[in-house]
């Protein structure tokens, strides 16, 4: 198994086409400090009627997407220094 690159220019998206997937994609989550919310979707799961389980995975996917953006990844995985230099511009920028 490889490891995906962070910085890919290309957003990561995890095969997501069957609920092991979508769980494998929303534990992963961890190792970029994000919260899994895996506990929560398979509370849900368990209580979602069959008919709307296609919506609660499409959210979960979505979830899974929204969080695993190139932007999302570089602001999570971004140095200390790196984030002070950014917050430093954003303040000059404000103050012209």
């Amino acid at each position: 198994m490889t490891a995906q690159p962070v910085h890919s220019g290309e957003p990561y998206q995890p095969p997501m086409n069957t609920l092991p997937e979508l769980r494998a994609a929303l534990a992963g989550l961890s190792s970029l400090g994000i919260p899994t919310e895996l506990e929560s979707f398979e509370a849900e799961l368990a209580d979602t009627p069959l008919d709307q389980v296609k919506e609660l995975a499409d959210r979960y996917r979505a979830y899974v997407l929204g969080n695993t953006t190139p932007e999302a990844v570089a602001a999570l995985t971004m140095s200390s220094a790196e984030s002070a230099a950014v917050l430093r511009r954003k303040i000059a920028e404000t103050g012209r």
